[in-house]
């Protein structure tokens, strides 16, 4: 009787210690004590992506150009860069980012859009031949493990855009998943962390071997959005994240320019 309790109590034991998932913070690349992550306000938490493996959960972000994060006696501590360093590195960024677009993609506005097969995730139908002439597309490359596509692809941004024209018969929005596969998409989907995408369920598509990401940009780049017009001709390309409204307007303009 004695070894059963014992043996009844190690395995509840067992049960509520596995029960637990530990959390991980990250600002960065830096892991960072609980208290440090909840004593940030929200407002600096720039890109928060949490991610929910079977014996852990990590919650990571970056914080906006204004801050940074500084060590002090062993810990960390978040700091306000002063009005001369943002102005500097808005400066550098403005230079560097034209650059990194230049470095990063495969194909140039003006182009003939490359031809892509994909395969369509609500229903696991092959498409060849995607790009049709006479169709304006905006495809939106995303990953489930790319913070900063899941943020531009929360309904207020970018989809909202894609609504504005969807009544336009000839205007496709493309949301293309790379890496993942039909049942890891659906495993996402219905996370508690991915079921917030659920809206691109019906209008994602899989590039699970990265051929068709290669065919605008070096294999992985995220995230990524190309305009392409009725001609055919790509109008647009923006290698980043897309939600400031200004970023916004100009994904809308171009998108009307391909109509």
């Amino acid at each position: 009787m004695k070894n059963f309790i014992l043996s009844f109590i190690i395995a509840l034991s067992w049960n509520i210690s596995m029960a637990i998932t530990p959390t991980r913070y990250f600002i960065g690349k830096t892991e960072v004590p609980e208290s440090l992550w909840m004593s940030t306000p929200d407002s600096l938490k720039y890109s928060t992506l949490k991610i929910e493996y079977d014996s852990l959960t990590v919650i990571e972000t970056d914080l906006p150009m204004t801050h940074y994060l500084d060590s002090i006696n062993g810990g960390y501590i978040i700091k306000k860069r002063s009005e001369e360093e943002i102005s500097a590195i808005e400066k550098t960024l403005g230079i560097s980012l034209k650059n990194h677009t230049t470095n990063v993609t495969v194909v140039s506005i003006n182009d003939k859009a490359p031809q892509i097969n994909l395969v369509k995730y609500a229903d696991n139908s092959v498409i060849t031949d995607f790009i049709v002439p006479g169709n304006c597309y905006l495809l939106s490359f995303w990953a489930t493990w790319c913070g900063n596509c899941l943020i531009e692809l929360k309904e207020e941004f970018i989809p909202s855009i894609a609504n504005e024209f969807k009544d336009i018969p000839i205007f496709k929005f493309v949301p293309i998943c790379i890496d993942s596969t039909e049942s890891e998409l659906e495993k996402f989907f219905k996370s508690t962390h991915g079921s917030k995408w659920h809206h691109l369920s019906q209008t994602t598509y899989l590039d699970t071997n990265r051929l068709a990401n290669s065919k605008y940009a070096k294999s992985g780049i995220m995230p990524l959005n190309i305009v392409i017009g009725k001609d055919g001709v790509i109008k647009y390309i923006h290698s980043g994240k897309i939600t400031a409204e200004e970023e916004l307007s100009e994904l809308r303009n171009a998108i009307i320019s391909g109509l």
